[in-house]
Order: structure tokens, then sequence, then C-alpha cells
């Protein structure tokens, strides 16, 4: 079962979402503390989307972060998955069962496609086993 989680129900799911997104998201152990204030602050403002699926017995076993934003470059906005996380491997047939929960949400809320960005391998093939394309890539230098 997948339910988007209702900001007021974030609190309950606050330890769970913090773990997903620390083993999901590569962000570094410093840069950790301002990146989960300002998610909760998101979550509980409904500025960003938790998603979860549930067993039979309501544990968690895969968890999505979803953001609405804007792409001024093509003045459309779009779906973005910040988080994907499974606590159990999924097959790829699971995550296209559970992704049109969230091709819906983006559809029902006037989004124009879904985007995603990863440093995860796994992550690469559950988007394009999606049907997800390879639009662009980041490069960074580091110079601190």
């Amino acid at each position: 079962m997948i339910i988007k989680l209702l900001a007021p129900q974030i609190p309950t799911f606050w330890e769970t979402i913090k773990y997903a997104v620390k083993h999901a998201d590569g962000v570094k152990d410093r840069e950790l503390p301002s990146y989960l204030t300002e998610l909760l602050h998101a979550l509980l403002n409904d500025k960003a989307q938790c998603w979860v699926r549930l067993s039979e017995k309501k544990e968690v076993y895969a968890l999505c972060v979803t953001r609405i934003m804007h792409n001024p470059q093509r003045d459309e906005k779009y779906l973005y998955v910040q988080t994907l996380f499974s606590w159990v491997p999924q097959a790829n047939g699971v995550w296209e069962e559970n992704f049109g929960f969230i091709r819906e949400y983006a559809k029902n809320t006037g989004c124009k496609y879904i985007g995603c960005m990863s440093n995860n391998k796994r992550a690469f093939e559950i988007y394009e086993s999606l049907g997800m394309k390879e639009e662009s890539r980041i490069f960074s230098l580091r110079i601190d």
C-alpha cells in the first residue's frame, strides 16, 4: 500500500525519513543537519511530499520524497524526486507499480514531467526502468 504522508504525520515518521534521506541522498555528514532542517520545514509546510510503501503490518518498505518545482528554461512545473529508498530489495515491476501513484500525483498537480537527480547506480536502473531518460549531467569542482 502506498500513502502520501500528511504534514501532521511527518513527526511520527521523521526518524524513518531521516534514515532514508541520509542513505539515499548522498549528503555529507557535516551538511546533514542543515539539509534535514530544510527538509523537515518543507515537509511540514507541504512544500515537499513524502510517500511511503507500507506492508500489511504497517511497516515501511520504501520511501520517496518529492517536490513540485518550476523549470524556468521550459517554463513548466515538474515533480522532482529528491529521495528514493527501499529497506527491502524491490523488483523493477514493484517500482513501476508504485511509481504510478507518483505519476498520477504529478499529473493531478499540473506537472509536465517528473525529474530526478542521483549519484546512486541502483536509482539510475530504477529510473530507466520507469521510462526516464537522461537529459543532463552535473559536474562540480570543489574550491574550498
